[in-house]
Order: C-alpha cells, then sequence, then structure tokens
C-alpha cells in the first residue's frame, strides 16, 4: 500500500509541476516588434509598428484609429482610452487596466492575451478588431501585410473623396481659362429648316392634312412662317403666320425687335399683328444676384457649399471659427446645402431651399415692352399700342405698369377706353413669393406660391372682374383656387398626395370644382387614384357629379405591362368605364398597344390598336378604332428637314427645327495657326466634344459631333476630348469654346488642331558630394498667351518629360507650396521660353532647376 500511494502522490506531483512550467513557458511567450504593411484598398497603404507573438498580431489602437480618421484620445493618466466610432451616437471606451470596454453603451470584457498595454500605446489583438467594432482584418505573415476591407463610411474615405471632388472643381475651373470665343454672325439670309406634319384618314375620315413651318436667318434677324391646310378647304391664306426677330447686342436701350405675329406680355397682353420693341434680355438670365452665407464654427472644420447637389465651393473655418461664401443666386429653384466637416470626424449639414421667380427684375433694374398693332381676336381686326414697364425696386420687389389703348373707332356700338394697370412681385420667405395686380375696368388678381421640396407646394389665386363686353364677355364676377401636393416618404417609398379646389362665379350661375387623388407603389404594383366633384348652381337648378378613376400598372413581366382603368360614377353608384391597355416595344425604337374600353353605361364597346415607332428622320404613328360596328383608322407623321451648310446636304430629323439652334464641331488641322480654317487644310474626323446637359452624335462619313435642340442666342460651352485624336502629337489649340447659336441654321465650331511640342529637364538637388536628382517635385508651365497651367511631377531620377505643349510663350517654375516646405529654394526662380507653330512637332530641351537650402 505504500509504494502504491508513493507512486500516485509521484504522479499528482509530477502532473502539477508539468502544468505549472506550461504555465510559465506560455506566460513568457517571446513577443516581438515588426513591421507590417496596414493596406485599405483604394484608400491607404502604409508600414506601421506591430506587436507578433509567433501567431498573430496586436495593432497599435491609437495609430489604426488616426489613419482611418477616427476619433481617439486618452486621459490625461492615460488609463482610458475614448472617443466615438464613426458617428458620436457609438461612443466607445477602452479601459486596458481594468481589461473591459464599453461601446455603445454595452460593456464588454477583455479577455487575458486580447490586448497588451505598455502605459502609453494599448495594442489590440486583430480579431479583437472585429469583436468590438466590425473590423474584420486580415493578418498575412508571408505577405507582412494587415488587410482591412474598404467601408465608405470611414471618415479617412470621405476626406479622401472630399479631396477628389474638390481637386476636380479646381482643374474644371482651370480649365475653362483656357476658352475661344465665337461670337455669333449676324447673316443676311442663310439656309434654314422646314418642320412638316402629314396626317391622313384612311378609314372613316374626312380629309387629309398638312401643317408646315419654315424657318430662315434673314437681314441679321430670325424668320419664321407657319400655315396649315387640308384636301377639302385648301391652304388658309388667313391663317399663315409669320415673325421676324432681331437681337441687338445688350444694351440699356434696345435689345430686341419683332415684326408680324406678337405679343407684348403682362396683365393686358395681346395676340396682335405689327411691330414690337423692348429691353428685356434676349435669353433668360440665369444670374439673379450674389449673397454672403457666413457661420460660425471650431477653428479647423472643413465647409463644403452644395448647390442643387453639386459641389461650387469649400472653404475652412478660420481661428475665430468663421466661414464666409459668395454665392451667386439663379433664376428658378435652387437647393443650397452646407456640409461641416470636424477635425474629430463630426459632421454637421444646413440646407436652404432658395426660389427666385422669373418676374422678379434684379435691383435697380428697368424693364420695358412697346407695340403696336391689330388684334387677331377682336373683331375687326381694331388696332391698339400697348406698353409694360419693370422695374427692381428691391432685390424682392418687382413693381411694374401696364397700359393698353385702342387706336381704332368703336366697334358694334361698343366704346372701348384705355386700360391701365399695376403690378408688384414679392419674395416673402426663401421659398414663397406672392403676386398682386389690379387693372380697374378689367380685374385684380392676388397669387401665392409656396414651395419646399421633398415636403409640401401650395399655390393660393384669386381674382375679381369687373364688366368689360370686350375682355370679360362671360361677365364672370371672380376665381378663386387653391392646389396643395406633397410627397409622404413611408420608409423607402412615396406617396404622392394632391388636391385642387376651385371656384368661379358668374352673372348668371357660379361653379365649384374639386380634384384630389394620390400615387403611390406597393411592390412591383403602380396605383393612381383621381377623384373629381363638381357642383354648379343655376337660377332653377344645381347639377352635381362625383367621379373617381383608377390606374393600376404592373411591371412583373418585363416585355409586358398591362394597365387597367376603373371609372366609377358616385351618383348613379355605378361602373361609368372600365378598360385594359397593354404596351409592347418592338425592334429598338418602335410600341405596339391594343386596349379594350366598355361602357356599360352607353352599353358599347371599344377596340383600339396602335403602332408607333420613329427613326433619325421622322415619326410615324398608326392607330386604328372599332367601335359600335364602325372602323375608323388615322395616321400621323412629322419630322424636319435642316440644311447643313458645313456640308452643303440636307439633314433630315424627327424633332422640331424651327427657332432651336444646331452646331456641329469640326476641327482641322492649324498648319498656319491662325486658327482660321483654310481651304488646304485638313479636316479631322472623329474628334470627341460635348456640351454640358445636351446630346451629341456623330453623323456623316467624317463622324462630325452635331448638337442640336439649342436655345437660340444662348451662349454654350464646347469641351473637346483630344484624347480621341489618333495621333498623339496633335492637340487642340483650345480645349473649350464658348460659341452662341442663330436658330433655324447650323453654326460651324472650327476647333484648330496643332502639333504639340514636348518639354524636358531636370529638377536636381546641391550637396556636398555634388547635384543629385529630386523626384515628386511638381513643376508649373504657365501659358502666358492662354493663362493656363501645365502641372508636371519629376520621376525619381529628378528628369520629367511632358507632350503637349501648343505654340505660344510660357513660364515655368516649381511649386511654391511644395519648395517652402521642404525649405528650398530654386535657381533660376523662373524660365521662359517659347513653342513655335511646326508641321512636324518641336522640343524644348533643358528647362532645368536646381535646389537649393534656404540660408
Amino acid at each position: 500500500m505504500p509504494g502504491k500511494f508513493d507512486l500516485r502522490v509521484m504522479l499528482v506531483v509530477s502532473a502539477f509541476v508539468a502544468a505549472a512550467l506550461a504555465g510559465t513557458a506560455t506566460a513568457q511567450t517571446t513577443i516581438e516588434e515588426i513591421t507590417v504593411n496596414f493596406e485599405i484598398p483604394r484608400l491607404t497603404a502604409k508600414d506601421i509598428f506591430v506587436h507578433y507573438d509567433g501567431s498573430t498580431v496586436y495593432l497599435p489602437f491609437t495609430e489604426v484609429f488616426r489613419i482611418l480618421d477616427l476619433n481617439v484620445g486618452t486621459d490625461p493618466d492615460r488609463t482610458r482610452i475614448e472617443g466615438f466610432f464613426v458617428t458620436k451616437d457609438r461612443r466607445y471606451e477602452l479601459r486596458p487596466k481594468e481589461a473591459r470596454a464599453v461601446v455603445g453603451g454595452m460593456e464588454i470584457p477583455l479577455p487575458p492575451g486580447s490586448f497588451q498595454y505598455d502605459g502609453m500605446e494599448l495594442y489590440l489583438r486583430i480579431d479583437q478588431f472585429k469583436r468590438l467594432f466590425d473590423l474584420d482584418m486580415a493578418f498575412s505573415f508571408s505577405m507582412l501585410r494587415v488587410l482591412l476591407p474598404l467601408n465608405d463610411q470611414f471618415p479617412a474615405y470621405q476626406r479622401l473623396k472630399r479631396k477628389q471632388a474638390r481637386e476636380k472643381l479646381e482643374k474644371t475651373e482651370a480649365a475653362l481659362r483656357n476658352v475661344k470665343i465665337i461670337p455669333r454672325k449676324h447673316e443676311w439670309f442663310s439656309g434654314g429648316v422646314v418642320d412638316w406634319t402629314l396626317s391622313a384618314n384612311p378609314i372613316g375620315g374626312s380629309g387629309q392634312y398638312a401643317d408646315m413651318g419654315i424657318g430662315s436667318m434673314l437681314l441679321g434677324g430670325d424668320l419664321s412662317v407657319s400655315g396649315a391646310g387640308n384636301t377639302t378647304t385648301g391652304i388658309r391664306t388667313d391663317e399663315i403666320t409669320a415673325r421676324w426677330h432681331y437681337a441687338i447686342n445688350p444694351n440699356p436701350y434696345v435689345t430686341q425687335v419683332e415684326l408680324g405675329s406678337i405679343n407684348s406680355g403682362g396683365m393686358l397682353s395681346r395676340s396682335m399683328r405689327g411691330a414690337l420693341f423692348t429691353n428685356r434680355p434676349q435669353v433668360q438670365q440665369a444670374y439673379f444676384q450674389t449673397i454672403n452665407l457666413t457661420g460660425t464654427l471650431e477653428p479647423g472644420w472643413e465647409v463644403e457649399l452644395y448647390a442643387d447637389g453639386k459641389l461650387i465651393d469649400y472653404a475652412e473655418s478660420d481661428q475665430s471659427g468663421e466661414y464666409h461664401f459668395n454665392v451667386d443666386i439663379n433664376y428658378g429653384s435652387s437647393d443650397l446645402q452646407l456640409k461641416m466637416f470636424g477635425p474629430n470626424g463630426e459632421i454637421r449639414t444646413e440646407q436652404e431651399h432658395v426660389q427666385v421667380p422669373y418676374t422678379l427684375v434684379r435691383k435697380g433694374q428697368f424693364e420695358y415692352t412697346s407695340s403696336v398693332g391689330s388684334d387677331v381676336v377682336t373683331p375687326g381686326r381694331r388696332w391698339y399700342t400697348q406698353a409694360n414697364a419693370y422695374y427692381g425696386v428691391f432685390n424682392r420687389i418687382t413693381a411694374g405698369l401696364g397700359a393698353d389703348i385702342p387706336l381704332s373707332p368703336q366697334i358694334q356700338n361698343i366704346s372701348e377706353k384705355p386700360l391701365l394697370s399695376a403690378e408688384a412681385t414679392a419674395k416673402i420667405l426663401s421659398s414663397a413669393v406672392a403676386n398682386v395686380s389690379c387693372s380697374p375696368g378689367y380685374r385684380s388678381l392676388f397669387g401665392l406660391n409656396y414651395t419646399m421640396p421633398s415636403s409640401i407646394s401650395a399655390n393660393l389665386g384669386l381674382t375679381t372682374f369687373s364688366e368689360n363686353k370686350l375682355r370679360n364677355p362671360v361677365e364672370q364676377k371672380y376665381s378663386a383656387s387653391l392646389s396643395l401636393s406633397s410627397p409622404i416618404r413611408i420608409g423607402r417609398r412615396y406617396l404622392g398626395l394632391r388636391y385642387n379646389v376651385s371656384r368661379d362665379v358668374y352673372k348668371t350661375f357660379s361653379s365649384t370644382s374639386m380634384n384630389y387623388g394620390f400615387t403611390a407603389s406597393v411592390w412591383r404594383l403602380y396605383v393612381n387614384y383621381l377623384g373629381r366633384m363638381k357642383s354648379t348652381r343655376y337660377p332653377s337648378r344645381v347639377a352635381r357629379t362625383l367621379t373617381s378613376q383608377m390606374l393600376l400598372s404592373s411591371d412583373l413581366m418585363r416585355w409586358l405591362r398591362p394597365q387597367f382603368r376603373i371609372d366609377y360614377d358616385h351618383t348613379t353608384n355605378g361602373l361609368s368605364r372600365f378598360g385594359v391597355y397593354v404596351t409592347r416595344r418592338f425592334l429598338k425604337t418602335g410600341q405596339i398597344s391594343l386596349s379594350y374600353e366598355r361602357s356599360p353605361v352607353a352599353k358599347s364597346d371599344m377596340i383600339m390598336f396602335g403602332v408607333n415607332f420613329f427613326t433619325a428622320a421622322a415619326s410615324f404613328a398608326t392607330r386604328a378604332q372599332y367601335s359600335d360596328h364602325r372602323m375608323a383608322m388615322s395616321q400621323v407623321q412629322h419630322g424636319s428637314i435642316r440644311y447643313d451648310r458645313s456640308v452643303g446636304k440636307l439633314r433630315f430629323d424627327r424633332r422640331n427645327g424651327i427657332g432651336y439652334g444646331s452646331a456641329v464641331v469640326r476641327p482641322f488641322i492649324d498648319a498656319d495657326n491662325d486658327g482660321i480654317a483654310g481651304k488646304n487644310e485638313e479636316v479631322l474626323p472623329g474628334l470627341r466634344a460635348r456640351i454640358r446637359g445636351v446630346g451629341g452624335r456623330p453623323i456623316g462619313r467624317g463622324r462630325m459631333f452635331y448638337y442640336d435642340g439649342l436655345r437660340p442666342y444662348d451662349s454654350y460651352t464646347i469641351q473637346v476630348d483630344a484624347t480621341t485624336l489618333d495621333n498623339p502629337l496633335l492637340k487642340p489649340a483650345y480645349e473649350h469654346f464658348t460659341v452662341s447659336v442663330n436658330p433655324n441654321v447650323v453654326t460651324v465650331v472650327d476647333v484648330p488642331v496643332v502639333m504639340a511640342a514636348d518639354i524636358s529637364g531636370t529638377v536636381e538637388r546641391e550637396t556636398t558630394a555634388g547635384k543629385v536628382g529630386v523626384g515628386g517635385m511638381l513643376l508649373h508651365v504657365l501659358n502666358l498667351s492662354k493663362d493656363m497651367i501645365s502641372e508636371i511631377t519629376t520621376f525619381s531620377s529628378g528628369q520629367y518629360y511632358y507632350l503637349g505643349l501648343v505654340p505660344g510663350t510660357y513660364r515655368a517654375y516649381l511649386d511654391s507650396a511644395q519648395m517652402e516646405r521642404y525649405g528650398y529654394v530654386s535657381e533660376p526662380p523662373s524660365i521662359e521660353f517659347e513653342v513655335k507653330p511646326s508641321a512636324t512637332g518641336s522640343s524644348v530641351e533643358n528647362i532645368s532647376f536646381v535646389l537649393k537650402a534656404k540660408q
């Protein structure tokens, strides 16, 4: 027994000793400090020091968070590391001495071996970043790399995107300095465009119809003529309309002259045939005023200014915490947004909706319109003279006066008196506009509009009428209306509500109308409801109607989208109409439609079949209808024909062209560097160009880019893409062109292309051992003729090379901010040189600089 007992004791003691030795070995695991590459794709890759225990790594917590630009700080005793993760509502606190953490209000223990703390820096085991902050890192010993997938919510990534957006903004602003302005030409007679429409009724119709309009440039102005006719009555010469319009360079006195069909506008406007003079801008002005946006934050905050979702400026709060922006406000609606970014990852936003009605005139600006002619509506074609004028009293208030004076004798024993009117427009709030006008003997009007995008839009109107047998023949007394619309967000979807009510009172009866409805979508089902109510009160009776209409559609099937319609009459408590409509696309530009409708009240059915398609030259529509044992069929075709003077040919288009401008970009080899396309200078095909907001398309063998549907007399900036040229030695002399187009004709934009020169040299630094090339230095090459800067970065050897200098005078110099940061001055400070025109290209060599330490 004793022997066995001793053996057991020895075994137990041996086990305890082995366990103690194993624990001692674990406690004394060797920790190495190694360098690994900490990489976040598309964000950063940098070397950091980590602790390695032979199997995994411990990362320096504060350094990692600072790389991610996350908020991190320590208390004075360095016993607590705290901050917030991405957003302020997710605060964290790490207490290494207590082996615990608090993240988002939840207490989490830190197990032994999950961290190392030396009193200065907390090294957290790589898996704990996933456990505490969902940062899923991976360590590769063979590559000595820690990889963290990119999260676009990282403040460092947000900062990088802001930096890239600002650099893009600066490059865009710099590029717009290299602009050649092409003035508008006053053409005595040039080409033109014809808009045409043909309609036929092969079955069940009474005749064939045609509409045609002609537009051209004549005597420096644009001329448009339109008329219509049919096979039954022929051409109605009395319905032919013509207008000649002449645009004068902007001046305070007269900007436009019109002859023919005119309308002076204003409260007392008439459609007349006569003459009109005005100093109103030819093109609707975009700019209204410049305002100053200012605010106070803590020092060091970054502030970005967005207009309609586009970055337009940025600033940093100064030592007092203030920031300032000068913002150009345009006519129409603008959404201004300020995004503010704090040094510790804080984010704030402020948003404002600014509405400037086109009826407002800038402060101190005066606009008038004067016209004389015969009224095309009043019996007897009476002659009138009209005038109206508007003055910007303040930027928020515009006042106007108008007059309508008859020049002809009385008609049918009706004596017509001159009318005067007074108008005013006031911008009450940033999103509210009020209009008021009064014309004794005619009518008085009050209107109020309030718009807040994504919230509500409201319009209120009230008009009272006076007795006037010519202007108020139906003897209306007053009219009032109210309309509301509001999109309500439910989750990720919107419920669009709308409501409209109006009341019209006449001498012998009154009418009240109401429309209300909503638009919604549920899964892939779309619902549109519209309710109508109308009540008309006569002296002896009252007529009321109440109807509802429901439209249902679905896109469950990609190749077919059916729609169902149900009309219900609440006065009879029965269906008034129901139907189903099916559309199907065919080929690339066609659509087939088939519909069936049933009217239970009339006990009639209607079946309709339609085919619509278009080509580049014209649009075609055919419709066949069967109802009440009758068959009817109609066809409509329309398009336009434009004379393209750039190639001397006719060009067909499905879109209307009268009154619109068209432009074609025509690049050519500018051999003599005079910017003018000569007869013997080669035209280059395939150069891409674009106009912001306007779609262009290449046409013809030369693949020249055409832009149609341009606003006449307006200025457009055309940007050419030099990378689309086949020869890398070729470069446009200008990157941007500003052109003002005439209506009804094709404006040719000649783009001179020249042989580019290359530049080379070195940037070296003086040392005790001699001169050494310096890489990464930024060289600016300023084109003194065009105020354009090209930036070149030196290679690691200090050499640089750049191809793309157009003929002109240049100045080369090193980036001053970079040299200030490194403590250098350059010798010489700058070098001027000239690039001369060459048919084969030229080289500018040995533009070199030596860096010397500041004394």
